[in-house]
């Protein structure tokens, strides 16, 4: 009997990891988000409304909500090279991780405080 149901999880587990794989709605699921969800409310997209996705929480369960738009090209280093004496405010939180993040020809450098902030290259 217990051969039985467990060879019945194991094939429900199979044919939902199908099903949602055959259902994923476009767009991507933000970071693991650390709110204090930690069920499983939903399985795959399909379990969510309108263009919602299912997405895992920071502590293992899940959640519908929006997707984010996927980013490409990110890593891509931007031509010119981050100043070699940073000036403006004393910024100490970062304000991005690549030059991607970064608007028009900013790359993303070292502020005066240490942290990466965009910043107009030099030549």
């Amino acid at each position: 009997m217990g051969r039985v149901i467990f060879a019945l999880a194991l094939l429900l587990l199979v044919l939902s990891s199908i099903v949602a794989q055959q259902t994923a709605k476009p767009g991507a699921c933000p970071p693991p988000v650390a709110i204090g969800i930690c069920d499983m409310t939903c399985f795959s997209d399909s379990h969510c409304e309108g263009s919602n996705k299912c997405c895992r929480t920071g502590c293992g369960g899940t959640f519908c909500t929006f997707p984010v738009t996927v980013r490409t090209n990110v890593n891509r280093a931007k031509p010119g090279r981050c100043p070699e004496n940073p000036s403006g405010p004393w910024v100490c939180s970062s304000t991005c991780r690549v030059d991607g993040d970064c608007r028009g020809r900013s790359k993303c450098c070292q502020n005066r405080c240490g942290a990466l902030a965009c910043a107009k290259p030099e030549a």
